[in-house]
Order: C-alpha cells, then structure tokens, then sequence
C-alpha cells in the first residue's frame, strides 16, 4: 500500500468511532477521559533450506501491534509488518488498522483494514509464535485459498446459550478482492484489503463458531457477492462485467487434553464465469488441512503433524504437503521450531521440499 492510501485510511480510522454512532452523553470524551496505550506484536528469524536450491539465511520479520484505548467504549489498534531476506529484498506494510466501538460486554463494530473474518487459520493462528509449524498450510498464505483481509465494517461478538454452550460471530460487509490477470495463465485473486474499491462492488459474509463444551469449537464460514475482472493493459476500452465471487468454510478445534490439540480446516473461494470478459472461464481455489499436536517434558517440547492440499488455477499453488515439526518453548511466547515439508505437485517448484528452522518471540 502507498504513502498516500495508508495516510488515507488511517485519517478514516481516527474519525471512524464518530461517524458509526453518536454514543449517549455521558460516554462523550473529556479531558478527564483515560487513554490508554499499548505495544505488542512479534518477530521471527527463519532458516530454509530447500531441496535443489542454497539456504536462506537471515529471513526476518518484525510485526510491530499498537493499541490506544479512549475511554471504556472505543479501542484503535494497528499492526505493521517489517520483512527482510538474504537476497536484501525488503518489505514494509499496514497488515491492518481499525477502530473499534464497543457496544456492550459481548459485542463490537469494528470498521477500517482488519484481517478477514471468514475462515479461522488467519485471522486467529498465523503469528509466527501462535503457529506451531514454521510455515502456513498448503494454500493458507498469499495467493492461496483463504481471504487475508478486507476495508469495510464488520460486528463481532458472542453470547452464552443453555447448557454451557456458547456461540461467537463476525458479519462483515467489505469491498472483497481483487481480480487480475497473471499473464496469460488465466485468473489471480488479491485477497488483501485495499481502500480503493475501482469496481464498486461489496461482499458481505461472514463466520460463526459454536462451542457445544469447553475446549470444542466449530465453525462455518460464508461470504457472497461480485467482483469485476481488472484486465489491465490487455483490456484497454473494454467493459468488463460482474461474475460472481462465493467462499465457504468449514473449522473445527479440539483441545483433547492439556498435552493434546486437534484442529482443521477446509476453504474454499470461486470466481464464477463471465462469457463477455476477456478472461471468460471461472475459477477455484480451495485448501484443506488437519493438525494434531503433542506437548511433553514438562509443556518445554511439542511434537507436529500437519497433512494439507491446496488446489489453484497456478501449478505452483497446487500440492499436496505433509509436515513434521519439533519445537522447543522457552516461554509461552518464544520458541525454536524445527520443521520438515514434504510435497507432492506435477510443478517442480511447488514439489521441493523443505526443511525450516525459525526463533519466533510474541510480546
């Protein structure tokens, strides 16, 4: 994102709380209001060494969390991401910013960039000291089958129901994806939030979670509506028109006992057919994973499976994938993990192999 966007979509932010409702007059700021400020986030340093190619050493990654709380009712929070690796390649980014206006003790509206509510992996497992493998799952990271994030608003919350049950939600409207062309190879997805919206359509979804007992969640996610195809120089003077874009999602987590934890995950997006566009076909991309993991010496070692797919319109986003880890935590918050993927693909970069070592701190 450029200078002049995120300048733009924080200077939203700061006035969001303002716009979405006119809190009742005793809730109105002060000089005597408190506002509180907060600093989180995480890094990590990764080693990979990958079959058929050299190391790379010195992958880094800084992902610095502000928080300033107004009062009782309003909360802006932001994230920013650092990434640095051995070929000196360097990238800096807003992951997301948002206001948040708390409406009472079980729900929120928040507005602004925020990570995509649909689907669980990333919006709640892929900081690197939260993930227990030193990658993501086949078909969870950038250009993969999970939305990342989105601009727009969404509500969040949950409620205690009989019987101990409880239920957790996020709806959402936002202005969805972007849809391009990756050469002549056919259709590519940005799932990243922007706060330009060139085709001016919305998508709507969102996802909810039930906990029938502790420790056991399942979720379902969902997310409609249109996208238009951004067909760059090849499509000069050509309307394009609207096709459908669709997402579904189905979670599950099981905390089997203070040693044991279980979870997966199956997603999938669709972008449907438009026989007057330059790129008339449709296309799908859809990732699925299951994890189990196993803490022992006194919760200091964790053992690590993980078996995924992911299928692309890209032969280097389509493999299967089955990986190992062992990791060491020295804290709750810092650990050494040790992983080893091995993929199946019909495309050779996508087939390597790879071996990863990665430190990662959360604070």
């Amino acid at each position: 994102m450029n200078r002049s966007n995120v300048s733009l979509l924080l200077a939203s932010l700061l006035a969001a709380p303002l716009a979405v409702a006119a809190p009742p007059e005793t809730d109105e700021p002060t000089d005597d209001t408190p506002v509180i400020f907060h600093f989180a986030g995480y890094g990590d340093v990764t080693v990979t060494d990958t079959q058929g190619e050299a190391g790379t050493l010195g992958a880094v990654t800084f992902a610095p969390i502000f928080h300033l709380q107004v009062g009782e009712r309003f909360l802006i929070e932001a994230e920013a991401e650092f990434e640095a690796d051995d070929r000196g390649d360097q990238a800096a980014g807003l992951e997301y910013a948002t206001a948040t206006w708390l409406l009472g003790d079980s729900s929120a509206v928040v507005v602004g960039k925020f990570l995509s509510p649909v689907g669980y992996f990333f919006q709640n497992l892929h900081p690197s000291w939260i993930n227990k493998l030193a990658s993501v799952p086949a078909g969870f990271g950038h250009g993969g089958a999970a939305p990342l994030t989105d601009v727009g608003i969404q509500l969040r919350g949950g409620r205690a129901l009989a019987d101990g049950h409880q239920l957790n939600y996020a709806l959402y409207v936002a202005n969805g994806p972007r849809l391009g062309l990756e050469g002549m190879e056919g259709l590519d997805l940005d799932v990243e939030g922007s706060s330009t919206n060139r085709d001016g359509e919305r998508v709507w979804g969102g996802r909810v979670g039930w906990l029938p007992r502790p420790g056991l969640e399942l979720g379902a996610s969902l997310t409609r509506g249109d996208v238009v195809l951004d067909p760059g120089e090849m499509g000069i003077g050509m309307a394009e028109p609207a096709r459908a874009y669709r997402v579904e999602g189905v979670d599950v987590a099981w905390q089997a006992s203070r040693a044991v934890s279980l979870r997966g995950e199956w997603i999938r997006q669709r972008v449907g057919d438009a026989p007057m566009s330059l790129a008339p076909d449709g296309a799908t991309w859809r990732a699925w994973y299951v994890q189990g993991a196993y803490r022992f010496g006194a919760d200091r070692w964790e053992t690590v499976l993980r078996v995924g797919d992911s299928l692309s319109p890209h032969g280097e986003s389509t493999f299967q994938q089955t990986a190992l880890g062992l990791n060491y935590l020295f804290r709750p918050g810092t650990q050494l993990k040790l992983s080893w993927e091995i993929n199946d693909s019909d495309n050779a970069e996508a087939e390597a192999d790879r071996v990863l070592l990665q430190l990662a701190h959360g604070f």
